[in-house]
């Protein structure tokens, strides 16, 4: 009997974000003062209403299975949102399926699309996900990079190129995790003149849509008719609602894809919790005032470490419009003895114990992702202990 393991599994990657959070947890286990803005997660608490939600689904026995799908009046609002709020007339309960987080969601469909040897196109930075889930659901990541230079946002040129008859996917995520850049209505208009030409799907990641701060309108790529039928909208309630336990995440998706997507789905995990449904029912019914709330909340400490960042000698960075991430170029502060970003947040880490993600993660070295899901006085305390580790390296490359 063969004891060789899937090449799917052993080429994907392990997810640096998880990792160097686990590392984060263990040395504060230890005793030690670690800071992380490491991972993608809002520090508020769950809308009450949702939480009461749950509480009476408990206690009325809400427990048991539910349609494989998710739940119908969960499906109903969802589709109500997309059409509302998106401006996917398709949407109904019928396209909708609830998954086990956004994650799953985006995981199923590349599992209902993906044939070994179709490639997947993913715009650089990119979250740090994408390429294991193509790799895992046997197809090949092809790479785009758009640099800050172009506001981390690719151009209908490079997609034109980077199209073939092998391509089956375009993965589109604005705001961008972890550039917080966003797509103008009009650039999406640009990439679907592109694609419209290309028989391909569009897997567009709007987890973030929500966390948006006035400078650019979200728009939804699948809200173009000349795309209709072709473009698989993932979107959750981890971000906005602060509800990244919960586990419960969206995919709209046309009737073809979404009965293998919902397939793929049945024969893995089957529905997400029944408590998290009815309470993430809620929370898309009545959270919007919470909603509202956080963003505000994100608004002021944006502004904060952008601020914070400015004071910080050979750094740059480009203000977010959405997220609540800042990618900050580090390229400038690195020297030969801390000769990548990678090794810039291990030093972090390990002398000012401070936890942030590098660069390579995302597809790109130079670069270091700062959550601003935090306190202000947690901001303060980190952006002190980052800025004196840019300090440390730049002082290391003046000659003595």
């Amino acid at each position: 009997m063969s004891k060789e393991l899937s090449t799917r599994a052993t080429s994907a990657t392990e997810s640096q974000t998880l990792r160097i959070a686990s590392k984060a947890k263990a040395m504060k286990q230890q005793g030690i003062d670690v800071i992380s803005l490491s991972t993608g997660e809002p520090d508020f608490n769950t809308p009450d209403c949702a939480k009461r939600a749950a509480k009476e689904a408990i206690e009325s026995n809400f427990t048991h299975y539910t349609d494989a799908n998710g739940i119908y009046e969960l499906r109903a609002a969802v589709a109500d949102k997309f059409r509302k709020e998106n401006n996917i007339s398709a949407s109904t309960p019928e396209t909708v399926l609830i998954t086990s987080g956004a994650k799953q969601a985006i995981m199923n469909v590349l599992g209902a699309i993906c044939n070994d040897g179709d490639e997947v196109i993913i715009p650089s930075p990119f979250w740090v996900s994408y390429p294991a889930m193509v790799t895992l659901s046997g197809g090949i990541p092809i790479i785009i990079s758009a640099g800050i230079d172009q506001h981390f946002k690719i151009t209908p040129k490079q997609l034109s190129e980077a199209l073939t008859p092998k391509t089956k996917c375009v993965i589109i995520n604005s705001p961008n995790n972890p550039t917080g850049a966003m797509y103008t209505r009009e650039e999406l208009s640009e990439l679907a003149d592109v694609l419209e030409k290309h028989d391909c799907y569009i897997l567009s990641d709007e987890i973030y849509e929500k966390i948006i701060y006035g400078n650019i309108e979200h728009c939804s790529i699948g809200s173009f008719p000349k795309l209709a039928g072709r473009v698989l909208t993932v979107n959750g309630v981890s971000k906005a609602y602060a509800m990244t336990g919960w586990r419960v995440g969206f995919l709209q998706a046309p009737s073809d894809i979404m009965k293998e997507a919902a397939k793929v789905q049945g024969q893995t995990t089957s529905h997400p919790s029944s408590i998290a449904q009815i309470a993430s029912l809620s929370a898309v019914l009545d959270a919007a005032e919470d909603v509202e709330k956080m963003r505000l909340s994100f608004v002021r400490r944006r502004e904060l470490i952008c601020s914070l960042l400015d004071e910080i000698p050979s750094v740059q960075y480009m203000k977010p419009d959405g997220s609540f991430y800042v990618f900050v170029d580090v390229s400038s502060a690195l020297s030969n003895d801390v000769n990548s970003s990678s090794a810039l947040c291990e030093m972090l880490l390990e002398k000012y114990h401070l936890a942030l993600v590098p660069g390579e993660a995302f597809g790109i070295d130079g670069f270091v992702r700062i959550s601003f899901a935090a306190s202000e006085d947690v901001i303060y305390k980190a952006l002190d202990r980052f800025k004196r580790g840019i300090m440390d390296v730049l002082a290391s490359k003046i000659p003595q």
